[in-house]
């Protein structure tokens, strides 16, 4: 009898193992494998993001069979799927996108180029992400004038000390409103960006037509990384630039939860700031 609870406990200790284990390849309707998809665990701040081939790998105790995945990318429609044992290929549908509108006038508007944001390449103040996980997001609210609209030119931030071979990161960006965050990314682009040094990062926007006559919030998304060999600085920490005055502390741990929006000591923040043509609305 005693061998029969034996296997039971075994089984059963099994089975949960296999669910806190999850493994799979995200696909376009051809079959080829799409980078940096986000995946997380319905309700709960578990996820990662797939990489440049596809292939994705979460594991965590807490997961259990009750659980759904979501798969979210800027090219393709959301798709929820349950648990399962084995490595599946997740198909993803591409999204067919609605054309903006385009508004013709002829009046002539004075526009004035802008740094918003923060500006620092501090390395005696630093922030940096409020998790290890891939898809985890920092980020910085920007802050609109009245009757002005800004539109941005490019991104810059500044990472002081890097302890990676490489790290890629996507920058998004987020309207606001009465205070609250869009979980939502408005970027027409993917904007994906790797580092392979410390120092100052720039990304430019100019081509994306993307403008602001409301609060908004850019943020930095990490989603993949190559340590330098260090098998025990796997997840090393990635530091920001920041100053004192420059929060409030923004982040998340994946894309499908709410924004954490706290106020830290001295008001810390991480340091983005981005160059902008301002006019008036």
């Amino acid at each position: 009898m005693k061998t029969y609870t034996g296997l039971l406990f075994f089984s059963l200790f099994l089975t949960s193992y296999s669910y806190s284990q999850i493994t799979g390849k995200c696909v376009d309707n051809y079959g080829i494998g799409i980078p940096y998809v986000n995946i997380s665990i319905k309700g709960k701040s578990i996820g990662t993001v797939s990489n440049i081939s596809g292939n994705f790998f979460i594991e965590n105790s807490s997961i259990n069979e009750k659980d759904s995945l979501i798969f979210s990318h800027l090219n393709f429609e959301k798709k929820t799927k349950g648990i399962s044992f084995k490595t599946n290929e997740i198909q993803l549908d591409s999204k067919v996108e609605n054309l903006k509108e385009v508004v013709v006038s002829s009046k002539k508007r004075k526009v004035k180029e802008k740094i918003v944001g923060t500006k620092t390449a501090s390395d005696n103040i630093v922030t940096y992400y409020s998790s290890n996980h891939l898809g985890t997001e920092i980020g910085k609210i920007i802050t609109v004038k009245k009757n002005k609209i800004y539109d941005l030119k490019s991104v810059q931030f500044n990472i002081p000390d890097f302890q990676y071979k490489s790290t890629t990161f996507r920058i998004n960006f987020y309207n606001i409103t009465n205070d609250t965050i869009h979980l939502l990314k408005v970027n027409g682009k993917d904007n994906v960006i790797k580092v392979t040094k410390s120092g100052m990062v720039k990304f430019d926007l100019s081509d994306q037509d993307l403008s602001f006559e409301n609060n908004f919030l850019v943020a930095i998304e990490w989603i993949d990384f190559e340590n330098n060999g260090n098998i025990e600085n796997e997840y090393n920490m990635i530091k920001f630039s920041s100053t004192v005055f420059s929060g409030p502390y923004v982040s998340r741990d994946n894309v499908n939860i709410e924004w954490e929006n706290k106020k830290l000591p001295l008001n810390i923040g991480i340091g983005i700031h981005l160059k902008v043509n301002e006019y008036s609305n």
